[in-house]
């Protein structure tokens, strides 16, 4: 994915579905902590630095004062999953799974 650039949620979705990415080196950050919204949009950049067991944030995120919404070796595991489960998969269902993993820290089971 390519970073330095905003994308709703869905739209990172359907990169995930359509492109089939298997690049994780990025981070999705937002203005809020919160819930994850299909229409809301989140920076995509780099991973925070760990100097001395403390996050340093990318400078981008910084200047913009954004919190880490989601790593992306979770958001592709997540979704990859959720599309093995169920390959018709709506985008709420994506959220759902996401918003599960993020609350749970592992993976929404889907009903057969």
């Amino acid at each position: 994915m390519r970073k330095h650039q905003e994308l709703s949620l869905e739209q990172i979705i359907e990169q995930v579905r359509v492109d089939k990415l298997v690049s994780d080196d990025f981070c999705l950050y937002g203005k809020e902590d919160g819930e994850l919204a299909l229409a809301r949009s989140y920076w995509v950049s780099n991973y925070p630095d760990v100097v001395e067991d403390r996050d340093i944030y990318p400078a981008d995120v910084v200047e913009q004062n954004l919190q880490l919404v989601y790593y992306g070796e979770q958001l592709l595991d997540v979704l990859t999953v959720a599309l093995e489960e169920k390959p018709d998969a709506s985008h709420k269902d994506f959220v759902e799974a996401l918003k599960y993993y993020h609350q749970h820290d592992s993976f929404m089971p889907f009903e057969p």
